[in-house]
């Protein structure tokens, strides 16, 4: 894990990078929460995703290969994995999804337009290069439907980690929602993270 984002455009390091899990002292303000679910932050121990795949129902066989950026609208998903260390057996894992206001945003950038939501769902196997529409892995559980807006920190799921595997998010757009964001953990926090 380095600590500046590489250029957009670049193709991201390959799922066999080391393990994303760093630490850091700042981040955005918190959402509401509970006391069994990770803050909506990043101020403590966090992954971030190793393969952000987009696949699109308007060309269901193509496989677009990796991204450093996350994409959704009415035909576009893109499907997050984690590797989540091993170390973090017994503990609490959440998925949160970080969208900061554009003027607190250093080295990332992002679009958003439309209204609508985010929805989520846990995969029942991660994603490859290869991946298409088609052949998205089956969906092991539906995580529900977050109405999103600029300068929010949303905690979408928490459960026992899942120690030592390789896990994966499908996100999918609601209503008329179009975003389209780089993922980067530099100051504001932006995107998809296990904390």
């Amino acid at each position: 894990a380095g600590s500046a984002s590489a250029p957009a455009g670049s193709p991201p390091q390959s799922v066999a990078s080391t393990l994303a899990t760093v630490t850091k002292t700042s981040a955005p303000a918190s959402n509401t929460a509970s006391a069994s679910s990770c803050p909506a932050d990043l101020s403590g121990s966090y992954e971030f995703p190793h393969l952000i795949v987009p696949v699109d129902s308007s060309a269901p066989d193509k496989a677009y290969g990796t991204s450093y950026n996350g994409k959704i609208s009415s035909t576009v998903s893109s499907i997050f994995n984690f590797d989540i260390p091993a170390s973090d057996a017994g503990k609490t894992c959440s998925l949160v999804f970080l969208l900061p206001a554009h003027d607190q945003l250093q080295t990332s950038a992002y679009t958003l337009t439309g209204s609508g939501g985010i929805s989520v769902a846990e995969l029942t196997a991660p994603a490859t290069e290869q991946t298409t529409y088609n052949t998205v892995p089956k969906v092991a559980v539906e995580l529900g439907t977050t109405q999103v807006k600029e300068g929010g920190a949303y905690v979408v799921t928490s459960h026992a980690c899942g120690a030592g595997q390789r896990i994966a998010f499908e996100v999918r757009a609601t209503g008329s929602l179009k975003l389209d964001f780089f993922q980067d953990y530099n100051p504001s926090p932006l995107g998809f993270y296990v904390r």
